[in-house]
């Protein structure tokens, strides 16, 4: 009796989930998810000189060290300056990474709600804890106590919606040649002044952004 009870509670678990995002997935349509997920994936001011795209893998040792190192120096000197406008795209290395993919589908969703940096900065910072368990929303769930709401993550990631929103970025970057992680590209108003692919230490980064600026 105990396990029948045990198994019909389980049941019930799994289907309200799969209720709120089918709820979810019809609630919101797939292009109004990507609009505010970009608008949350963008830092600084659109209307800067330089633009950089940022292609990076949540599981990728070089873009933690890029987020660690390079990152919170360009904000202070660029993008609080307002010479530089920076988007982050998803380029998850799914061959060699296990659960970059589903990382990513989690730090979207965040963005649906205005928490992507937030969601960002966890991923990186304990990239290590997770890229061993896989378990994203234990993983949010120890770690992301008052900033995310797990049952809107969980109802969003089973919609769907990142998913499709993620793949997409992908072929953007296969089609713009993105070889590895983490790439950056770096435009003077529409015209793209440098290709990086790969980390680059802050003063090598520092002297291209500077060029770009001239």
């Amino acid at each position: 009796m105990r396990f029948i009870k045990l198994f019909f509670l389980i049941s019930l678990a799994f289907a309200v989930i799969a209720f709120s995002a089918q709820n979810y997935a019809e609630a919101i349509s797939y292009r109004s998810f990507v609009k505010t997920v970009n608008a949350d994936r963008q830092i600084g001011n659109p209307d800067a000189p330089v633009t950089v795209i940022v292609y990076t893998d949540f599981q990728c040792y070089w873009c933690r060290k890029f987020e660690e190192n390079d990152l919170p120096r360009i904000i202070e000197d660029y993008v609080k300056t307002g010479k530089i406008f920076i988007q982050f795209r998803d380029f998850p290395l799914s061959l060699i990474h296990k659960y970059a993919f589903k990382s990513a589908e989690y730090a979207d969703c965040a963005a649906l709600y205005g928490k992507y940096m937030p969601a960002r900065s966890l991923l990186y910072k304990y990239q290590k804890d997770w890229s061993v368990m896989g378990d994203l929303y234990y993983f949010f769930k120890t770690r992301a106590k008052g900033v995310i709401n797990l049952g809107k993550e969980e109802a969003c990631v089973k919609s769907g919606l990142p998913r499709k929103l993620i793949k997409s970025n992908m072929s953007s970057g296969m089609n713009a040649k993105v070889s590895g992680t983490p790439t950056l590209f770096i435009y003077q108003g529409l015209i793209l002044y440098k290709k990086v692919t790969g980390y680059r230490t802050f003063p090598v980064i520092n002297k291209i952004l500077q060029g770009a600026l001239q």
